[in-house]
């Protein structure tokens, strides 16, 4: 008998559950591809890896994941996650000191809620990235750059958490 009883209180809530689940919008995906190179001359007060003045060249390849679903905190909040690869050179202005060069994967996770209409910034629900570069010199000696941060807004749109961190260090 309660085999009987709980097929007929499925078979009695399921009618009510398909029209809800048949209506509900799918999530939408997509994937955005990143190619960037870039170059910058850092003062030697800028250079986290040493009192020196230096060329820093990056290049950045990669894919992030984009998924927009309905039921977010927040109407049209996107979720993004990727992986991007990256190369880094950081040569001396002073030609007597060791060149450096290293590779990374940058992870990111961030839940975006729009785009700022004055400068195209995207508005961030929260956001976090790292990246880890391993950076071999040319003398044989090695550093180790890092870059983390994280950003959280409040439903509201307050800052609830904004850090960041760069460091670079002898290994």
């Amino acid at each position: 008998m309660k085999r009987v009883v709980t097929v007929l209180s499925v078979a009695a809530v399921v009618p009510v559950l398909v029209p809800t689940a048949v209506l509900a919008e799918p999530a939408q995906h997509a994937v955005y591809e990143e190619s960037w190179e870039g170059t910058e001359l850092l003062a030697a007060d800028e250079n986290r890896c040493g009192p020196w003045a230096a060329t820093f060249h990056e290049t950045r390849e990669g894919s992030y994941r984009i998924v927009a679903a309905p039921g977010g905190q927040t109407e049209g909040e996107v979720h993004v996650n990727g992986a991007v690869d990256g190369t880094v050179s950081l040569t001396p202005v002073d030609p007597r000191l060791p060149s450096y060069q290293g590779s990374y994967r940058e992870k990111a996770n961030v839940v975006l809620t729009g785009v700022d209409e004055e400068t195209g910034d995207d508005v961030l629900r929260v956001g976090q990235y790292r990246l880890r570069v391993p950076l071999e010199g040319s003398d044989g000696s090695r550093l180790v750059m890092t870059i983390s941060g994280k950003v959280t807004m409040t439903p509201d749109g307050d800052l609830a958490v904004a850090r960041g961190e760069e460091t670079c260090a002898a290994r």
